[in-house]
Order: C-alpha cells, then sequence, then structure tokens
C-alpha cells in the first residue's frame, strides 16, 4: 500500500466546497449587485457583456496558462467608463470588494473533511496547490473556514504566476514538500490540473469525482480511508 510522505491537495471542491457551482453570470453577480457602482452599466447584461469583453481582451495573445488578477478585469471594464484616476480606484475597489465578499459567501468547507485534515496532518506533510485569480484569497478561505493549521504550505497561481497544469506550479510545490516525486500524492478534482497533470509531471494522483463521472472516489473521506492512506 502507498504512503507517501508528502500530500498535495487542490483547494476549490477538494477541500473548499461551494453552495452553488458558478457560471460566468454569477460570477458577474457576485461583483454587481451591491456594489454601489451599478449605475455605470445601462443592466446587468452589459455588465456581463463588458465582463467577458474584458476576459477576452487580457487573454488576447497571453501565453497558455500564464496567470493574471482577476481583478484585473474589473480596472479594465471600470476604465471604459470613468476618467479620473481616483474615481477609477475607488470603483475597482468597491466591485472588487463586493465580487470577494459574495464569492466567500458562496463557500463552505464540510465537517467530514475537517476531521479527515485533522487525522492526516499529524501523519503527513500536506499542502495546497490551487488555481486561484485573487490575490491571498485562498489563504483566507482556509483561515476563515478553520482549515489553515492543517496545511504546511500554500501555493496558487496567482503568485506563481502560472497555472495548473504548467509545470512551474508543480515545480514549486515540490520544492516547499521536501520530497521526491514518487513520494508525494496529489488529490483533486479537475481531471487535467489534479490527475492528468501531476502525474505527467511524476506524482501520484487519485481523482476525487463527487459527481461519478470519470473518478473512483466522491468524497475526500472515501477516497482516504478506502486508499488505505488512513
Amino acid at each position: 500500500m502507498f504512503k507517501p510522505k508528502c500530500i498535495l491537495f487542490d483547494c476549490m471542491e477538494t477541500v473548499v466546497d461551494v453552495k452553488e457551482i458558478p457560471d460566468i453570470r454569477m460570477y458577474c453577480a457576485f461583483a454587481y449587485f451591491g456594489c454601489g457602482y451599478e449605475k455605470l452599466w445601462k443592466d446587468f447584461d452589459s455588465f456581463v457583456e463588458d465582463y467577458n469583453f474584458a476576459r477576452a481582451k487580457l487573454e488576447e495573445g497571453q501565453i497558455e496558462y500564464k496567470e493574471y488578477n482577476l481583478f484585473d478585469r474589473f480596472s479594465f471594464m471600470v476604465k471604459q467608463k470613468l476618467n479620473s484616476d481616483d474615481e477609477i480606484e475607488e470603483a475597482v475597489a468597491a466591485i472588487s470588494a463586493n465580487y470577494w465578499r459574495n464569492y466567500k459567501a458562496n463557500c463552505y468547507v464540510d465537517e467530514g473533511v475537517k476531521d479527515v485534515l485533522s487525522q492526516l496532518q499529524p501523519k503527513y506533510k500536506c499542502g495546497i496547490v490551487s488555481n486561484f485569480m485573487v490575490e491571498s484569497g485562498i489563504e483566507e478561505l482556509l483561515n476563515d473556514f478553520g482549515v489553515a493549521r492543517y496545511f504546511d504550505f500554500v501555493v496558487t497561481s496567482i503568485k506563481v504566476g502560472w497555472r495548473k497544469p504548467h509545470r512551474e506550479i508543480y515545480d514549486t510545490a515540490l520544492k516547499l514538500s521536501e520530497a521526491e516525486k514518487e513520494e508525494i500524492l496529489f488529490i483533486g478534482d479537475d481531471y487535467i490540473c489534479d490527475y492528468i497533470g501531476p502525474l505527467e509531471y511524476g506524482f501520484n494522483a487519485v481523482l476525487l469525482d463527487k459527481k461519478k463521472k470519470d473518478g473512483k472516489f466522491r468524497s475526500l473521506r472515501e477516497l482516504i480511508f478506502e486508499t488505505g492512506i488512513l
């Protein structure tokens, strides 16, 4: 039975779950409704249209898997509406804060996940490796939900500058793990980023599949105990 030296976890929908899986319109709703700057747009649909345009422009010609800050999209959008630097800064700050407040309200950590992590932490070095576009956002979520203490390190795409499955983010995690590739187990819910990518890099990997489409395990508890890690 394989016993890793270090376990790497994806964060969203692996450790931190969401009450409702967001789509583009929901992400836009997080930012728009209640931000105080709705008047800059004709209506919500206009905001969604501008958001999609900003996303396309910022990613135009960008190297594959290169990361950037999510709030740059709001900055791009507001600059098309306002001229004063101070007004732009205030509007972007308000829209970004509104987005993040609403995003966090959609998140939670299941008590079963907390229990599993509390059992793993004394036995294994554990780390988070997450694609996330909000600076220090993952760290804040882990702290808010009381699970930060179970992880020895956190690696995010916004800090590394590259998204999974780019090898740079795995390189960073490997260095922090202080283990060999073959001593590491990667656990996550994304087939490419958390399973195929880690396997091709040289890690061991297990897919967490709550919808039971491509993987074997529907919950972190089921995965951990059925694989004999605990």
